[in-house]
């Protein structure tokens, strides 16, 4: 697979410039529309599409540590925008073991903390 040119540069991140797919969340924070939610709605739209990957077996990694203006820079994204996250795609190479989860009674609380 060809490496990205520049994706090496965003941080800590250095895979995302190997993986097959990458998508950019992003937000219009300025328009009197969205600019509540926006952040939020991309946010929730990126989730969603985590999830649906993970169904058809694809495997992703959301990524919230990275240069944002190295991304606008190299994606020609316009500075009225604000990139939300970045979630890269594929098929894992393994499966890890599932993880112990904590009783439902440590994670939620009914009226009280």
């Amino acid at each position: 697979m060809k490496k990205r040119k520049g994706f090496s540069n965003l941080l800590f991140n250095r895979f995302i410039g190997d993986a097959p797919v990458f998508i950019v969340g992003r937000a219009d924070v300025n328009s009197l529309l969205t600019r509540k939610w926006a952040i939020v709605d991309a946010a929730i739209a990126m989730q969603n599409i985590v999830i649906a990957a993970w169904t058809l077996g694809v495997g992703s990694c959301w990524i919230g540590a990275f240069n944002e203006e190295k991304v606008k820079e190299l994606l020609k994204i316009p500075d009225k925008l604000k990139v939300v996250a970045l979630v890269t795609l594929g098929y894992p190479a393994e499966q890890p073991k599932q993880r112990q989860k904590k009783p439902v009674d440590k994670l939620f609380s009914f009226n009280s903390f």
